[in-house]
């Protein structure tokens, strides 16, 4: 009864517009999004500088960097996340980021993230390595005494093992190389001193380099409320619909083949709420709680329908010389038509890892960190377990 309620929520939520004109929606939304961050972004900082120098007065707006890099050896038991003849390999890793971010006295700020990560597999012939890249800029412009407007740009570049299976069960875990662009408007109304309502749009263009997978397009809009108490604590919870509109994926029938001269895409609506809560005076302790329950519906006769709910839980502690963190995670997928044998198809998984970090000095700092992933189904192939650990040392300046 419960799911029904939920799904007839999100149904009265659904886009009234056809699948065409979402999907040129998403295009356009995503150019002009940029275009308006990148003039807003020069518009208001570069007033602010202008303003700063006219004036006998400090300087308004004022940047601050940050450069981290680190690089650790490790061991990975099971490189490719499979069931099937799994290989163990010990890897070296390498990281470096920066971060530059412009404040203004108004309270606005722009910041520019980049981030590059690789993994060398020393002994493994499936996957030799693996890599991760990012670039962001974020901006937020404080408009009166109760109103913020902001927006993201994002790029990210990855080459990794993913677990492809969530939507097609003839797909599993594959090395995959892919390119995504992310727009993200937002407008955030503080009406009261404790609470503020948010509302985001997001336009996401997805690229793939394997012939297994198929680019796409993904706008979504995301309606949240807030309520922050005690020492920077805070609680939210919000609604979010997404489409998701394949390039040249079909639909598939109620036994998985392929529908021919058709075009497959899915809505997938979500709620979901998150605690995030320091408990001490100076804000050592803190915990973060994430609750999610997502619904995906495609455009055909219900055959990649799921529905999916996560649960995670993060505690962190932290001083100027220590920083220590666990996470723990649940997620359980559930599908209506795809089958195993007699019964519907279900899986889910549980992981944890672990990070803690010493600073030697000012500027040097030593790492090590674990994980670990059972992953269950009642599809044999879908189940794998993982775990791997590291260790290293790190600069920042």
């Amino acid at each position: 009864m419960g799911n029904h309620r939920v799904r007839i929520l999100f149904s009265n939520l659904r886009f009234a517009l056809r699948p065409q004109a979402a999907l040129a929606l998403a295009r356009v939304f995503l150019l002009r999004t940029a275009i308006v961050f990148l003039f807003w972004s020069l518009n208001a900082f570069g007033a602010a500088g202008s303003y700063g120098g006219l004036t006998n007065a400090a300087s308004i707006a004022v940047w601050d960097g940050l450069f981290r890099g680190a690089a650790d050896v490790g061991y990975r038991d099971n490189v490719s996340r499979t069931s099937v003849e799994p290989e163990s390999s010990p890897f070296v890793h390498s990281s470096a980021e920066v971060s530059l971010i412009r404040l203004a006295d108004t309270g606005s700020q722009l910041s520019l993230f980049l981030l590059g990560e690789d993994w060398r597999y020393l002994e493994s012939s499936s996957v030799g390595y693996e890599q991760l890249a990012s670039a962001m800029a974020q901006g937020s412009w404080i408009l009166g005494n109760e109103f913020e407007a902001g927006g993201e740009l994002q790029y990210i570049y990855q080459k990794q093992v993913v677990d492809a299976s969530e939507n097609d069960a003839d797909l599993r875990r594959l090395l995959i190389e892919g390119h995504g662009f992310w727009a993200r408007p937002r407008w955030r109304w503080n009406w009261h001193s404790a609470w503020y309502c948010q509302i985001e749009g997001t336009a996401l263009r997805q690229l793939f380099g394997n012939d297994e997978l198929d680019d796409y397009w993904e706008p979504s809009v995301r309606v949240s409320v807030a309520h922050k108490y005690g020492n920077r604590s805070e609680v939210s919870a919000g609604i979010q619909t997404t489409h998701r509109f394949f390039d040249s994926r079909e639909q598939a029938d109620k036994s998985g083949s392929i529908s021919t001269n058709s075009s497959l895409s899915y809505w997938r609506p979500e709620i979901g709420a998150q605690v995030r809560h320091f408990w001490d005076a100076r804000r050592h302790w803190r915990t973060t709680t994430k609750v999610s329950y997502l619904w995906n519906q495609d455009n055909g006769t219900g055959y990649y329908d799921y529905d999916r709910f996560l649960l995670s839980q993060q505690a962190r502690w932290g001083n100027d010389a220590w920083d220590i963190k666990a996470n723990a995670r649940i997620g359980w997928y559930g599908y209506r038509t795809q089958k195993v044998g007699s019964d519907s198809r279900d899986r889910s998984y549980f992981a944890l890892d672990f990070r803690i970090e010493r600073r030697i000095t000012r500027k040097l700092f030593v790492f090590a960190s674990a994980e670990r992933e059972w992953d269950f189904s009642n599809d044999p192939l879908d189940e794998y377990r993982d775990w791997s650990a590291s260790a290293g040392v790190g600069v920042e300046f």
